[in-house]
């Protein structure tokens, strides 16, 4: 499908964007530094979407998961790596643990190639519109989460062969990619979400926050060939006995005053706990959704905290 050029919004502040920060950053001074990217595509039609999440620190730390969402409470696959790699590996070119990853700096574009023992796949990105950053949000981009963060729509084209099944896909999708070391001891929740029609007429990408008892607000709106950096939401999101999201009404008001409503409902959910002093738990659902009425794909994350959510559930079954 030809997708007509998408413009950001006159006045919107600048991304503060270099040209190679598609690739990998170093800290200054020995400092450490870490970068998370991350690619997805939900496909509610064949009750079924996936992710593909890769992080690299300075010094050598490299690790991966793909995670395949069916319907259900349970993942179809997870699939975790985790190694030590040198200071010249990079994005233009890397592999790793079966992954082989083309991401060109400055280029709108990124391809992969995945394969283990759970999961073969292939995926390549190609942006259509200029990279956003949350600090483009009245808002801004907490320090405690990234130093920047680029979000992106685009047309994603390939295929994922898990348990026997192959389903071939050539329709809209979203990456991300921060940089900085986060510090996940500071958010207290957050929903992060993304969601497109299947003609990119209408795109959402939101980002919900909760953090030293005070709350923000990033991502855009895509209408009708323009992007607008959203101002402020008003959410009402539903749990099962678990914690785990189910339904989310989100009303946003963009930076020029105009309201959309985007409304997702759950159709599968996958649950990846961290453990440790600062343990967290990610839950990612894969979403039938609406924007403005349309019919849309979409995937609805939540953060927690794990103490808290052991709280939560066990109010839950009081």
């Amino acid at each position: 499908m030809k997708i007509p050029p998408i413009r950001t919004a006159l006045g919107t502040p600048d991304p503060g964007y270099l040209p190679n920060d598609d690739l990998r950053h170093f800290g200054q001074n020995g400092e450490r530094m870490r970068d998370s990217l991350f690619w997805q595509c939900m496909m509610p039609e064949e009750r079924l979407g996936f992710q593909v999440y890769l992080y690299m620190t300075s010094d050598g730390l490299i690790g991966s998961n793909v995670v395949v969402i069916g319907e259900g409470d349970e993942p179809l696959v997870l699939d975790f790596k985790r190694a030590r790699i040198g200071p010249e590996a990079d994005y233009e070119d890397l592999r790793f643990e079966g992954m082989h990853l083309v991401q060109p700096a400055n280029s709108g574009r990124a391809s992969f190639t995945y394969e283990s023992e759970k999961v073969r796949m292939a995926y390549d990105f190609t942006a259509i519109h200029d990279p956003f950053s949350y600090h483009q949000n009245p808002d801004g981009l907490p320090q405690w989460f990234a130093l920047n963060r680029l979000e992106q729509t685009g047309w994603v084209k390939g295929f994922i062969e898990f348990g026997g099944r192959r389903v071939e896909f050539d329709r809209m999708g979203h990456r991300d990619h921060s940089w900085g070391m986060r510090q996940w001891g500071v958010p207290q929740h957050w929903k992060w979400l993304v969601a497109y029609t299947p003609d990119a007429s209408r795109v959402v990408n939101a980002w919900v926050w909760i953090a030293r008892g005070e709350w923000g607000v990033g991502g855009y709106v895509v209408r009708d060939g323009e992007l607008v950096p959203i101002r402020s939401v008003r959410q009402n999101a539903t749990y099962d006995d678990r914690m785990g999201q189910k339904s989310l009404r989100l009303e946003m008001t963009d930076t020029r005053g105009d309201t959309c409503l985007l409304t997702m409902e759950r159709y599968g959910i996958a649950r990846l706990p961290t453990p440790g002093r600062n343990g967290t738990m990610i839950m990612e659902a894969a979403c039938d959704a609406t924007i403005d009425g349309q019919a849309a794909a979409g995937q609805f994350e939540t953060q927690w905290s794990l103490h808290y959510l052991d709280h939560l559930i066990e109010l839950n079954r009081a």
